[in-house]
């Protein structure tokens, strides 16, 4: 080609685009164009529109009872945005993978989302769920007895044992909750004294003293008066009760229903 001619635009056009140079350099922009995109589809711009300013005004004069001044309004702006900044940072750090409280949050939140409030249940619906899990609404075994504690292991058991079963009144140290306990729950007995007490209260004779009998407290001298077996508790007076349990079944059985799809929706790997 002669110095100075002048080549035609359309020309010099497809020469540019035909050179390898060219289609590099296009794929290369075309790449970092799409990558923009996509980082933008992932990570969403902060927005603090109109809508969000005026709400966030209308909170703050709601609590404060004055109006917003524009100092005021710049603060809540700025507090805006810089909440949004970390939960955003949380979440990149993926806090709501690794922190349990957070995932816990957040799990209960989806819970309520899937189950919503149940719908208030009928007066057979909820005798039927009473008859249905009669082994839920059982009174449990109560004891009443009287108990001497000893902090130290008594020497003289066996004498102080026959003491008091000749009605005689033995000395004992002080115990947090007093020496009677009447119709205890076998659950309670069993969270103050330990189940081994609890085995021998059973087994103990109604109106003689037994002992000592050890427990992480100590030592106890035991007279069981009175013992009471597992009942039914009648429908009125757990109904409460009742309607608690199948309103929480309800919605136990709606999220299970959930969790089958959400198993086809996530990999889920069971080793």
């Amino acid at each position: 080609m002669m110095s100075g001619q002048r080549i035609h635009p359309m020309r010099l056009a497809g020469r540019i685009v035909r050179d390898p140079l060219f289609a590099f350099l296009a794929v290369g922009v075309a790449l970092f164009g799409g990558y923009q995109i996509v980082q933008r589809l992932e990570k969403p711009p902060i927005l603090f529109t109109p809508e969000i300013e005026q709400a966030q005004v209308a909170d703050f004069e709601t609590l404060t009872g004055r109006k917003a001044t524009a100092t005021d309004r710049a603060r809540l702006k700025a507090d805006y945005i810089a909440e949004e900044l970390l939960f955003r940072e949380a979440i990149d750090r993926n806090m709501h993978l690794t922190d349990g409280e957070t995932r816990k949050r957040l799990v209960d939140k989806v819970r309520y989302l899937i189950a919503g409030a149940p719908p208030e249940p009928s007066e057979e619906q909820l005798v039927n769920h009473y008859a249905d899990h009669l082994d839920l609404y059982r009174a449990e075994p109560r004891t009443s007895f009287t108990q001497i504690f000893r902090q130290q292991e008594p020497a003289d058991a066996a004498l102080l044992r026959a003491q008091l079963n000749a009605g005689q009144a033995i000395g004992g140290d002080d115990f947090w909750l007093g020496r009677d306990f009447p119709r205890y729950g076998d659950s309670m007995v069993r969270g103050i004294f330990g189940q081994p007490f609890v085995d021998a209260l059973k087994d103990a004779p109604e109106g003689r003293w037994i002992g000592p009998i050890q427990s992480p407290r100590g030592w106890h001298f035991v007279r069981k008066s009175e013992r009471i077996a597992s009942a039914m508790i009648p429908f009125p007076a757990i109904k409460d009760q009742v309607r608690q349990d199948y309103m929480i079944a309800h919605s136990n059985a709606a999220i299970e229903q959930a969790v089958g799809k959400l198993k086809e929706k996530f990999d889920v790997v069971e080793d």
